[in-house]
């Protein structure tokens, strides 16, 4: 792994993540399947034998950033119910350190906090004047105090509620 470029081991970070919300679902007696890699916005479908839900995994080594990152599109949210759901996680660059962080969340909720954040973020110029270029949207925990972050983290009951 030593000579792996970044772009690798990113990539590598993103499918390990999969993985592991994939085994945590299962162990936890949910039926989890991983899709090809070319299922646009859904990771994994689970189910709980009467309900299916769509995950889309995000996945962010904690040595390496501080922030899942969400792309350049603006995010979609809708004011209904939906069964399309992200689990964000939390793992160390150190593979001694096995702690794995989960934060599951309706994909509702977060594009709709991401995207307003974002559009604020983007209203304002920078500290020089210039108007802001970036279009890249990010979640960062800490930029939101107003959210009960213990409420989603390892709530997988969330999913199928």
């Amino acid at each position: 792994m030593k000579h792996m470029d970044s772009e690798a081991k990113k990539i590598l970070s993103g499918i390990a993540g999969e993985y592991f919300v994939a085994g945590e679902l299962s162990r936890r007696g949910y039926i989890a399947s991983i899709t090809l890699r070319n299922t646009a916005s859904i990771d994994i479908l689970a189910s709980n034998g009467e309900r299916t839900v769509n995950i889309q995994v995000k996945t962010r080594c904690i040595e390496k950033s501080d922030n899942w990152n969400f792309g350049g599109s603006p995010l979609k949210y809708k004011e209904i119910i939906n069964k399309i759901f992200y689990v964000l996680v939390e793992i160390h660059s150190d593979i001694n350190n096995k702690e794995i962080g989960y934060y599951i969340i309706s994909e509702n909720e977060l594009n709709k906090l991401v995207e307003e954040n974002f559009l604020d973020w983007k209203s304002k110029n920078k500290r020089n004047g210039e108007p802001r270029k970036s279009d890249v949207r990010i979640f960062r925990i800490k930029e939101y105090p107003m959210l009960n972050i213990g409420k989603y983290k390892d709530n997988w009951d969330i999913l199928f509620n």
